[in-house]
C-alpha cells in the first residue's frame, strides 16, 4: 500500500489544543487504511520570533519563543515530553550564546528548532489519540546543496535516506542538511517543498496540504473583497502563482511534481477545496490574481491555462474607458499567465474592478 504525504502548516498549529485537535483528524486518516508521512511546521509565528532574535539580538522574541513552546508542552503534563523541551531548549540557548556572528550556517541551526520542537510535541500528541509514529529526523533524511536560509533539496541523495517499512512517519518539515553537513532551511514555505519532494520521492498517492482555510483564493483577501476559492489548477499555473506571491504557494513547491500522477488538495481538515494535479485544464477565463508593489510601479499576474489573452486585453481596455497610458501587458509568450504593470493612486479599487470583471463567476 502507498503513503499519503500530510503537511500539517503553522497556521493551524497556534494553540496547545490545536496538536490534540490535529492528532485527532490524522487518526481519521489512519483510520481508512492510510499509510502516512507527516511533515510538521512550527508552531504558528515561533520562525518569526527567531528569525527576530537572531537578525536583530532582539533576546526578547527568544525568550517569547521558549515561553510560548513551554506553554503547549506544560498543557500535555508528561515528564517525559519536558525532558526532552528542555534538551532542545538547553541546546538552542547554547548555540545562542556562543554562535551570534551573522552566520548563515548558524542562522538556519537557530531556526531549525521551531520545527524540531514542533515534531517533538505532536509525537506525543499523537500518542494521546493511540498513534505511533516513527519520527524521522529531517536534518538526517533531506540532503540540500549550501544556499543557506534558501536551499534546494537534492532528490538522489534524499532518495537514498528513504527506507520506509513502518505504517506512520513522522518528520520535520522546511530545514535539511548541505553538502557540507550543516543544517539549512528552505525558506518561507519550505514545509510545503519538503511534502512535495517526499511525495514525489516515494510516489505518493495523494499530498495534503493542510492550512486554517479552504483552499487557495484567487486573490489576496485584504485587498480584494469578492475572491473565490479557485478550484483546479495544474502544476504549471501554480508555479507560475508562485512567481506572483500567491499567498500559500512556494515557488520550489510543485516543480517536482510537474510530470507526476500524484494529486495535491489544499485546505482544512474539513475542506479540501482546491486539488492540483498535472491535467491540463482549458478555460478562457482567468483563475488567479497574483499582486506585487514595488515603488510607483504595483504588478498584477493574470494566471489561468488557456486564457484567451487577446480577448482579455480587450476587456481590460474596455474596463478603463481607454485609459491605456498608465497600463502596460506583457502576454508573457506560451506561459499560463500574463504580467500587467499599473502606475495608480488607487490600486485596490483597480484590482476589485479589474478582479469582478475578468474572475466573476467563471470559479
Amino acid at each position: 500500500m502507498k503513503y499519503d504525504v500530510l503537511k500539517i502548516g503553522g497556521s493551524i498549529l497556534s494553540t496547545p489544543k490545536s496538536y490534540i485537535d490535529v492528532s485527532m483528524y490524522i487518526k481519521k486518516f489512519v483510520e481508512k487504511n492510510k499509510r502516512l508521512i507527516i511533515v510538521v511546521s512550527a508552531l504558528k509565528g515561533m520562525t518569526d520570533l527567531l528569525i527576530d532574535f537572531y537578525d536583530n539580538n532582539n533576546k526578547n522574541a527568544l525568550d517569547k519563543f521558549i515561553e510560548k513552546y513551554q506553554d503547549v508542552v506544560f498543557y500535555f503534563d508528561n515528564q517525559e515530553l519536558k525532558y526532552k523541551f528542555n534538551s532542545l531548549i538547553n541546546e538552542l540557548l547554547n548555540i545562542a550564546k556562543n554562535g551570534r556572528n551573522h552566520d548563515l550556517k548558524i542562522r538556519d541551526k537557530i531556526l531549525s528548532y521551531g520545527e524540531k520542537i514542533s515534531k517533538l510535541i505532536l509525537f506525543y500528541a499523537l500518542k494521546i489519540n493511540d498513534l505511533n509514529a516513527t519520527p524521522l529526523n529531517a536534518d538526517d533524511i533531506i540532503i540540500t546543496d549550501n544556499r543557506y536560509g534558501d536551499a534546494f533539496i537534492d532528490l538522489d541523495k534524499t532518495s537514498n535516506n528513504l527506507h520506509l517499512n513502518e505504517d506512520i512517519y513522522l518528520i520535520e518539515g522546511f530545514i535539511g542538511r548541505s553538502y557540507e553537513n550543516y543544517i539549512t532551511t528552505l525558506g518561507r514555505g519550505g514545509s510545503d517543498y519538503t511534502a512535495s519532494v517526499l511525495s514525489y520521492l516515494i510516489n505518493a498517492d495523494n499530498l495534503y496540504l493542510i492550512t486554517d482555510v479552504p483552499g487557495i483564493y484567487s486573490s489576496d483577501p485584504r485587498i480584494v473583497k469578492n475572491v473565490k476559492i479557485v478550484k483546479r489548477l495544474n502544476f504549471e499555473e501554480a508555479i507560475e502563482a508562485s512567481t506572483y506571491n500567491v499567498k500559500g504557494i512556494n515557488y520550489k513547491t510543485f516543480y517536482p511534481l510537474i510530470n507526476s500522477k500524484i494529486n495535491v488538495y489544499i485546505g482544512t481538515f474539513d475542506n479540501f477545496n482546491t486539488i492540483i494535479n498535472s491535467k491540463p485544464l482549458y478555460n478562457e477565463h482567468v483563475k488567479l490574481f497574483g499582486l506585487k508593489h514595488a515603488n510607483e510601479i504595483k504588478s498584477i499576474g493574470l494566471i489561468g491555462y488557456g486564457m484567451n489573452k487577446d480577448f482579455i486585453i480587450k476587456r481590460i481596455y474596455n474596463l478603463f474607458d481607454g485609459n491605456h497610458n498608465d497600463i502596460m501587458i506583457n502576454k508573457n509568450g506560451e506561459k499560463p499567465s500574463m504580467h500587467i504593470n499599473v502606475k495608480t493612486d488607487d490600486f485596490h479599487n483597480f484590482v476589485n474592478l479589474l478582479h469582478d470583471e475578468l474572475i466573476g463567476d467563471n470559479l
